[in-house]
């Protein structure tokens, strides 16, 4: 039985294939109906300050409350929903895996992602240190080492079925994949696509 007695209100502020994907695709997984609203120039805006204190997306609003990131934006929509069986219930050992999942790849991947990018494209040219790449990249080999040799035994990240934990993860590793960090992981090549296979996939395969 779903935890709202009717449908929750939903509105969600995104870009493209940005982050705000996992969003999207945990809502069309789900089922759920929501708003989407796109505008870019809404970021670093004093309007999507009042939902992100850093004015970046995603953000939601969810039943009147603001909620942003977008791995606890996903948690939360599949909490809501109840009676889907993309995440585990509270308590659960599958619950305590999507915990794990989703924070190793926050921390061991995405970060060092992110950090790349800032120190290649995103920051002013004086800003930039070259120095830090090398050893981000170090540190991505490490953590796509650990997926793929997890994935060598199952098809998703916990308990061998679909779930959020694939959409948020997955979306990291196929930024990974876009970027260059694949080499020869052939079991995270599978999994992206599976991934990219559903139809709700919001992965940028470009």
């Amino acid at each position: 039985m779903s935890i709202l007695a009717s449908a929750p209100n939903i509105t969600l502020y995104g870009l493209g294939t940005s982050r705000s994907a996992r969003c999207r695709w945990a809502a069309l997984e789900l089922d759920m109906e929501f708003e989407y609203i796109e505008d870019r120039t809404l970021l670093r805006s004093a309007r999507l300050r009042k939902l992100q204190p850093l004015a970046k997306l995603p953000a939601a609003v969810i039943n009147g409350k603001v909620v942003f990131e977008s791995a606890a934006i996903c948690t939360y929509l599949c909490d809501l929903h109840g009676d889907n069986a993309l995440i585990a219930a509270p308590g659960s050992y599958a619950r305590a895996l999507h915990e794990q999942w989703t924070s190793f790849v926050l921390t061991e991947l995405e970060a060092y992602l992110w950090s790349n990018a800032k120190h290649t494209a995103m920051y002013a040219q004086e800003l930039r240190v070259a120095a830090v790449v090398p050893r981000n990249n170090d540190e991505i080999a490490l953590a796509m080492k650990v997926l793929n040799d997890h994935l060598a035994t199952t098809e998703y990240l916990v308990e061998g079925s679909f779930s959020v934990t694939d959409i948020i993860a997955g979306w990291t590793i196929n930024w990974a994949r876009r970027t260059g960090h694949w080499d020869s992981y052939t079991h995270l090549h599978a999994y992206v696509e599976r991934l990219f296979a559903r139809p709700h996939c919001t992965l940028n395969r470009e």
